[in-house]
């Protein structure tokens, strides 16, 4: 990323929905550079542009830490698979304790515990797992087509 791109980054960052002509008037450059630095960020994976919704706006859902020790030798394979779990928010490979530590999006206290005792188990690698529930999260946002899915399924497994 150079210059540009970070300073059209930092503007879509407070407001995702700006037009990209205020962001070159504001930048100080063509329209068409802002849509070409957009365009190839967007396409190389650097950037993307998306709905976000404040987590504290859903007080029924829990956040949840989770720190994940690995049998060392499947730590990337079970880093892969732990992503995959459908509450799962980001997943990363970290130093210390645990040797993964996976963020979850849990609707449910029901939710929550089935991923602990019933999904993350379950993966061939994981040995032992810690998890830390999220009493109040300050700045933290989530995309908006992943609560919104959690809720939807959750809903749907409460109708049967």
């Amino acid at each position: 990323m150079d210059t540009i791109d970070l300073e059209i980054s930092s503007i879509l960052g407070q407001n995702g929905r700006i037009s990209n002509r205020e962001i070159a008037r504001r930048i100080g450059i063509a329209e068409g550079t802002v849509r070409q630095h957009l365009g190839h960020m967007i396409e190389s994976g650097a950037l993307r542009v998306t709905a976000q919704v404040n987590i504290e706006s859903f007080p029924e859902v829990y956040v949840a830490l989770v720190g994940v020790k690995i049998d060392g030798r499947r730590l990337n394979e079970c880093a892969c698979e732990v992503e995959k779990l459908p509450s799962v928010l980001t997943t990363m490979i970290v130093t210390g304790r645990y040797d993964l530590i996976a963020v979850i999006l849990a609707p449910s206290r029901r939710t929550l515990v089935d991923f602990v005792t019933g999904q993350l188990s379950k993966i061939p690698g994981v040995k032992d797992s810690e998890t830390y529930v999220v009493l109040r999260n300050f700045g933290q946002w989530v995309a908006a087509d992943k609560i919104s899915q959690l809720l939807r399924d959750e809903i749907k497994d409460d109708e049967r």
